[in-house]
């Protein structure tokens, strides 16, 4: 326990001797504060700061392809009575869905192109019986029926398959 204990001294004591050593170099500057200095200073911090921020956004922000769809004939061929009233009851969705379901950011609505139609059927009738909240198709909502439900959900699902990744 001796030998820890005079180790431990000389080791304190040849930290507080290196202490007062540079102690002792530290230069004094007797400048007055300029506070105008400081403040330009702290504003070109920020300045780089925020250069720094944008490059790693840059860096790391998912790199998304828009995809373009060619309107070169109907999307879904309409082959069925279904079909052809799913397309008639989509004429509504297309302002928020868009022409071929692929969503729109801006609105908030996703992309419900070439999705299961058991899926669709399942959210529309949750959305109506109010078991899903969505106050923007509520009014859409209220007035189909099951069959119509049916037959929107069909024509979705033939829809070209679109989504953002």
């Amino acid at each position: 326990m001796g030998r820890f204990t005079f180790f431990l001294l000389t080791f304190v004591g040849l930290a507080v001797v290196y202490s007062l050593r540079t102690y002792q170099t530290i230069e004094v500057k007797n400048e007055r504060f300029d506070f105008e200095k400081a403040k330009k200073a702290h504003a070109d911090k920020v300045k780089e700061i925020e250069e720094l921020k944008k490059m790693q956004a840059a860096l790391y922000a998912p790199k998304v392809e828009k995809v373009e769809v060619e309107a070169t004939g109907p999307l879904v061929e309409l082959t069925t009575p279904q079909l052809q009233r799913g397309h008639d009851l989509y004429a509504k969705c297309v302002v928020c869905h868009g022409k071929s379901g692929e969503g729109k950011k801006s609105q908030n609505a996703p992309a419900i192109g070439g999705q299961h139609d058991w899926y669709i059927v399942t959210q529309l009738q949750a959305m109506k019986d109010g078991v899903r909240v969505n106050k923007v198709m509520d009014p859409y909502l209220k007035k189909l029926e099951n069959q119509e439900f049916a037959d929107l959900a069909a024509y979705i699902s033939k829809l070209p398959k679109i989504w953002a990744k």
